[in-house]
């Protein structure tokens, strides 16, 4: 299969796209003011251990304390376990507002074939690898390099992995356990022990197959460098293509899913055939509303209905993806009128998320109410999470990186070196504490002058253009 995979690079924030036969399925971003992700291993200090919720709260260098249930702490540190101790801490499940990171102490060190695991033994195979002569061959070979007291889980993208790639991926992580071993108690708290990989580089191994060709497209030559390099010792077998652009460019508007990333942004998104889909998010859960508009209007009501839900089934399952959701999504179809409807209808969704989405969704039967149920688990936060408030409002950073786009732009296109933005004086004074206002006169060769406008609100602006 041929996938695209576009790194588009700014002083706000970075933004990758997956692209498949050319349709974007995936949308990561990166914040600049990203501290910790999850694979980060850093060093955490027990500040409470509450015994009737089986955890205890970390300080491991965050705003908010992290949760460490006991179910993932190591046995030679849950009996020591007290308030003081120190002891390495890997996030499992990042969170936004009042919720702190869910933690665990069990540490895993990621790589494209393998995980390796520092305070577990034994050798685990994906369960999904069903040829036993494989999975025997594999475990004969991890074991050649492997360390007694040192665990492996064997991804499934290794069943086609040669014996040098796998020999070669576990030396590299066992040099990174002993590494972890020699640090993990001597260091203070919120001190990185593992690096995590770059966003890019997570993605790239999360998406990337032995079958696929793959071209990475990006406006960054040192990101593009990194990539290469990675690949020649890692994906060796895989097919890569490079193309760097100048970082004045817009890689997605270049490569036209600029409209795709705008919509993940919208609440309301409208098919092809004048329905639409509403997606709104609740503590619980996610509720996709679907919405015949003018749809059905003079058609053939059986047909222009089932063919509605199937259009806003697949592009609901394109924004589950797009957006990073997770949890219980509902999706609440237009009136079906039988039992078999219902059927045809869980049998093409199912279809289409298991070709899409298989590992991380599942697809449950509609219910009487048409409500057709999903459970999705999560692996990053989803988008409006971290480029929105708990308010709903969006985040300065965002505010600034519209602000960089329309400057990128006008650096690329124009011989405009004077820039005036006006704005309030709270987004003001993040663009000066953060310096984001000295960061994009060096990086595109203009004058930003900042001007407070007492009329603007906190997150609106106005920019004019000056040649000299």
């Amino acid at each position: 299969m041929h996938k695209q995979i576009l790194i588009d690079d700014a002083l706000s924030f970075m933004r990758i796209g997956i692209l498949s036969e050319g349709t974007l399925h995936q949308v990561y971003i990166q914040d600049e003011e990203d501290v910790l992700s999850q694979n980060t291993v850093v060093q955490g200090q027990v500040q409470k251990v509450v015994k009737n919720l089986k955890a205890a709260f970390i300080d491991f260098g965050k705003d908010k304390n992290g949760l460490l249930h006991f179910s993932g702490v190591p046995e030679t540190y849950l009996k020591h376990l007290q308030p003081g101790m120190r002891l390495p801490v890997q996030v499992q499940k990042e969170n936004k507002g009042e919720k702190g990171d869910r933690l665990t102490a069990m540490v895993s060190i990621q790589g494209y074939y393998l995980v390796a695991l520092p305070f577990e033994t034994g050798i685990q195979i994906s369960k999904k690898i069903k040829d036993k002569h494989i999975k025997a061959e594999l475990k004969s070979w991890i074991e050649e390099v492997a360390l007694e007291d040192v665990g492996f889980i064997v991804r499934t993208n290794a069943e086609k992995a040669s014996k040098e790639e796998l020999i070669d991926e576990a030396a590299f992580l066992l040099e990174k356990v002993t590494q972890f071993r020699k640090m993990k108690d001597a260091m203070q708290k919120g001190t990185t022990l593992i690096e995590m990989d770059s966003l890019y580089w997570q993605v790239i191994k999360e998406h990337v197959t032995p079958e696929d060709s793959v071209e990475i497209i990006c406006n960054n030559d040192q990101i593009l460098k990194d990539v290469e390099e990675r690949q020649k010792v890692f994906l060796k077998n895989v097919e890569f293509t490079y193309k760097v652009y100048p970082y004045c460019e817009n890689i997605f508007r270049l490569f036209s899913i600029e409209k795709d990333f705008m919509d993940i942004l919208k609440r309301k998104i409208w098919l092809k055939n004048g329905g639409n889909i509403v997606v709104d998010y609740t503590e619980a859960m996610t509720v996709i509303d679907v919405n015949s508009a003018k749809a059905i209007e003079g058609k053939n009501s059986n047909v222009a209905v089932r063919k509605l839900n199937e259009l806003a089934i697949e592009e609901s399952l394109y924004q589950i993806m797009r957006r990073n959701l997770s949890g219980i999504i509902i999706i609440d179809l237009v009136d079906l009128k039988s039992k078999e409807d219902r059927i045809q209808l869980y049998e093409f969704a199912k279809k289409r998320f298991m070709a899409l989405d298989g590992r991380r969704s599942k697809i449950y039967p509609l219910t009487e109410l048409d409500l057709l149920q999903i459970t999705r688990t999560k692996k990053y936060l989803p988008i409006h999470q971290k480029l929105k408030t708990a308010e709903g409002e969006y985040h300065f950073n965002y505010i600034f990186f519209e602000i960089e786009q329309k400057i990128k732009l006008t650096a690329s296109e124009t011989a405009m070196k004077q820039i005036y933005l006006y704005g309030h004086s709270e987004l003001l004074t993040w663009i000066k504490t953060t310096e984001r206002d000295r960061l994009i006169e060096e990086t595109y060769g203009i004058k930003l002058h900042l001007i407070e406008k007492t009329s603007l609100s906190k997150r609106s602006y106005e920019i004019k253009y000056h040649l000299a």
